[in-house]
């Protein structure tokens, strides 16, 4: 099975950005721990202009889906959590609703994944024999990145998404 890493396609200018977060916060947001924050959504401030996108898919801080990405993502894979995050710009009084993607953490990395001294990743390959989430975030990485398998993939790029971009993750089996 292909795997690939779902990405915010950083060629759309004026996209929207949210503020940052910080790593104890992204956590925070991405676990399935306490059932008080699944209630309250997560309120992010952006600063926007006439000419501001917003897409479909945004990576940073977390990973954010739009409604209609988000219900295609359900049909997909109907067992993903979810936790409402509400994009605000106070200076022109603008409110956006997007999803936070909260899929599976799967233990799945090879132990040909390399990694920077300070434990970031610096070359990811996958054991594909452990993978049973079409939609899936890796255990023991620092980076909240998303993977998706090929289906979900061609999925999207079939549909009129903006801003999704999708890289081929390695596998350690021989597939190919």
């Amino acid at each position: 099975m292909r795997y690939f890493r779902l990405m915010t396609d950083e060629r759309i200018p004026h996209r929207v950005e949210p503020a940052s977060l910080s790593p104890s916060q992204i956590e925070s947001i991405l676990s399935d721990q306490g059932s008080l924050t699944e209630d309250s959504p997560l309120f992010l401030t952006v600063h926007t202009d006439s000419q501001t996108v917003f897409p479909d898919f945004l990576e940073f801080p977390v990973p954010l889906v739009s409604d209609p990405l988000k219900a295609l993502l359900e049909k997909i894979a109907p067992g993903l959590k979810w936790k409402a995050a509400i994009l605000t710009d106070f200076q022109r009084a603008r409110q956006e609703v997007y999803w936070v993607l909260r899929p599976p953490r799967l233990d799945c990395l090879s132990s040909q994944t390399e990694r920077h001294p300070n434990h970031t990743l610096k070359h990811l390959i996958l054991q594909s024999g452990n993978i049973g989430s079409p939609v899936f975030r890796i255990a023991g990485l620092m980076e909240p990145y998303i993977y998706i398998d090929l289906a979900v993939a061609e999925s999207l790029l079939r549909r009129p998404f903006a801003g999704i971009r999708v890289q081929r993750a390695e596998t350690a089996t021989k597939e190919e």
